[in-house]
Formats: structure tokens, C-alpha cells, sequence
């Protein structure tokens, strides 16, 4: 086991891409004609911005926390401790969750936390018993087909290279930290776009009141409206990724508390994608890891395979394609007529669908197809 290298979430599936489609080589073509591809949108269906949330910790407010979620329409990630007592009484509203297009993410099962870190601590807190199991209760309790995502508790252990190796090679495509909160560091980490190191992911902010630790240090929250929606804003001014952490048992509930005024705020607008932590970093990397090449166009406008050697089975997401076009084609992938999408909030990741704009076409589809435009 190699727990020096820099961790990966590569998966990939052995074999010939091209072969897999029946596309032969005397089938490629130089792309020429009226129909050019440009690229791969940095997001689903050419977003301008993405708002992600996740939501950590076992309690009774985790069902509360998602019944408000969905009044707004906003995707969240649930980490879990599956060990917890009171999973027994969540699984059914879990299972709800990932039906409406949440993710559940690992959070361990016992949810070991320390205020003095060391090297033994963290090997103990990611054994296979606390990362792979509860990758598995997922899976046995849920429908969700993968976990992609882990979380690690209290932040600990997240700076560690073998601990993040670790999360890689358990399956994970992320890992998202709490750095520091005892300095304060949780409340604004403020990236605003995808964390270089996945497996130590940091986000823009937490939007939760203040708490105690178990030793008695009082913990800083961030609940000042304006200031939490000003943080949104600059976001999404920037075109950027806004991820925002929450516990729910430090929220409050209603339509003018902190929360939900600042739920309101993001909510509800149609240039955005809402989407989970784990299929926005799948994402990620299988634009990195798809190719699009022209095929001769036969009887139609325009053939191009559209294919990446990344697992299916992990990688479940839709790309997005763009493409120049002087005429509109009806567009069909692997044989079946594309939808025209309309201008309902983007929040699944696993859709396929195209959008038209004057000369441009966005084409949102999974690889590992034949794309005909006619």
C-alpha cells in the first residue's frame, strides 16, 4: 500500500475507449465541416456560478435541516457518522435524500475526535473499520449506487499525506476538511473554486452559531445575513464555486432566521448549479479525463465520439459539451434524440439534454457515446 505519493481519485477501466463504442480507426475524421467543437464547460450546462453545501454530524436536526433544503431546491451532501445511535430513526429520511438528488458522504462510523492530534490518533481513526465501513452502510442502507466523498471529523487528521492517501484509496473521489477551529480558521476559508488537493478540500464558509467543544472552548459561528450573503455575492460576481459547511444542530429553523434568509439569498436562480460536494468534484475530473474526437460525418451533419477510460460506475456524471453551429441540428447521442432543456433550475448532475443560443450549442450528456447532429 503507497500512502506516500500524492493521493489520486483516479479510477480508470483498462481496455481501448474507442474500441468499447465499435468506433474504428478509419472513422476518424479532422473535424472540418460546418459543426466545431470548442471545449468542455468548467461547469454542468455552462453554469455561471455553483453554490455546493454540505451538512455534518448524526443528530435529530439532520431531517429538519433537509426538509428546509428542499423548500429552497438546494443540493446538499450529508456527512454521516454510520455508527451513530440515531442513524436507525435517519436512514429512512436519508434514503428520501439521495431520491431527491443529495449525497451522503462518510463522516466514520464512531466519529473519533481529538484536541491533540498525533500520528497514532489518525492511524487508529482511519482504519479500515472507520472509513470502509462506513463507505459500506451507505451502500447497504441507501440506494445511492457510490460514495464519493469523506469528511474528516473534528478536521483532524486532514493535513496528514498518508491520511488522505488513505480516503483515495478507499474510492473516494474527496475529502473536505474543518481546519482549525479552535484559532477560528473554520469560519472563511474562502476558496472559491475547486480545491487543488481534493483530499483536503477546504471551502468558502460556515453559516452556524457558535459552539463548545467537549473540553469547554467556545467555538466562533457566522450568522451576520449580510455578511454571509456578501461572501455569496463575491462568489458569485467571480463566476465561481461558493461551498458553504453547516452543522444542523447549531441552526436555527424559519423563514427569518440566519439560515434560511441566507438560503433565500443563493436560492432560486437559474444561472447556477446546485449540486452535492462528490458529483461536483467527479465532475471535475472527468472533464479533465474526456476526449471528443470527429468522426466522419456519413449521412449527417456532423459525428464526433465523445468517451473517457475513467470508471462509469464512479464517475456517473454528464459532461458538457460546446459547440459552434451556423444551422441548428437535431442532436442525438448514442442513437436517442437529446431533449431541449428549459430554463428550470439546474440541480442534478446526471442528465442529458442540449441548449441552444444563437450559434451556440451546449450539449450535456455522459461519455462514452456517439454524438450525430443532423
Amino acid at each position: 500500500m503507497d500512502l506516500v505519493r500524492r493521493p489520486s481519485p483516479i479510477l480508470e477501466c483498462p481496455g481501448d475507449p474507442l474500441a468499447r463504442l465499435g468506433v474504428l480507426a478509419d472513422e476518424l475524421a479532422d473535424g472540418v465541416g460546418p459543426i466545431h467543437f470548442i471545449g468542455l464547460s468548467r461547469y454542468l450546462d455552462d453554469a455561471r456560478a455553483v453554490v455546493t453545501h454540505s451538512i455534518d454530524d448524526t443528530t435529530r436536526y439532520v431531517c429538519t435541516c433537509l426538509d428546509t433544503l428542499d423548500a429552497y431546491d438546494i443540493k446538499a451532501t450529508v456527512f454521516i457518522s454510520t455508527g451513530a445511535p440515531e442513524m436507525g430513526r435517519l436512514w429512512p429520511r436519508l434514503r428520501k435524500a439521495v431520491a431527491d438528488g443529495h449525497e451522503l458522504g462518510a463522516h466514520s462510523r464512531r466519529h473519533r475526535c481529538t484536541a491533540r492530534e498525533s500520528l497514532l490518533f489518525c492511524i487508529a481513526a482511519l482504519s479500515r473499520y472507520e472509513v470502509h465501513g462506513a463507505r459500506r452502510d451507505i451502500l447497504a442502507h441507501t440506494q445511492q449506487p457510490y460514495v464519493w466523498t469523506w469528511a474528516y471529523p473534528c478536521g483532524n487528521c486532514a493535513d496528514r499525506k498518508f491520511a488522505q492517501r488513505m480516503i483515495a484509496l478507499a474510492g473516494c473521489v474527496a475529502a473536505r476538511a474543518y481546519p482549525g477551529e479552535r484559532g477560528d480558521a473554520h469560519l472563511v476559508p474562502d476558496l472559491q473554486t475547486y480545491d487543488p488537493n481534493p483530499f483536503a478540500a477546504r471551502y468558502t464558509q460556515v453559516v452556524q452559531k457558535g459552539y463548545n467543544t467537549e473540553d469547554g472552548v467556545r467555538i466562533s459561528g457566522r450568522t451576520d445575513v449580510k455578511a454571509l450573503n456578501a461572501k455569496f455575492d463575491e462568489v458569485y460576481a467571480a463566476q465561481g464555486i461558493y461551498s458553504f459547511v453547516s452543522h444542523p444542530q447549531m441552526l436555527d429553523y424559519g423563514p427569518d432566521t440566519f439560515y434560511e434568509r441566507h438560503l433565500a439569498h443563493i436560492g432560486g436562480r437559474n444561472d447556477i448549479w446546485y449540486v452535492p460536494m462528490g458529483p461536483l468534484y467527479a465532475y471535475h475530473m472527468l472533464c479533465r479525463h474526456t476526449s471528443v474526437v470527429a468522426l466522419k460525418a456519413n449521412d449527417a451533419q456532423a459525428r464526433f465520439a465523445v468517451f473517457s477510460r475513467l470508471d462509469s460506475r464512479v464517475y456517473r456524471n454528464s459532461v458538457t459539451l460546446e459547440f459552434h453551429a451556423t444551422r441548428q441540428p437535431r442532436v442525438t447521442a448514442g442513437g436517442k434524440q437529446l431533449a431541449e432543456r428549459t430554463t428550470s433550475m439546474l440541480n442534478r448532475w446526471d442528465g442529458e439534454y442540449v441548449r441552444r443560443a444563437e450559434q451556440r450549442l451546449w450539449l450535456t450528456i455522459r461519455p462514452n457515446t456517439v454524438v450525430e447532429f443532423r
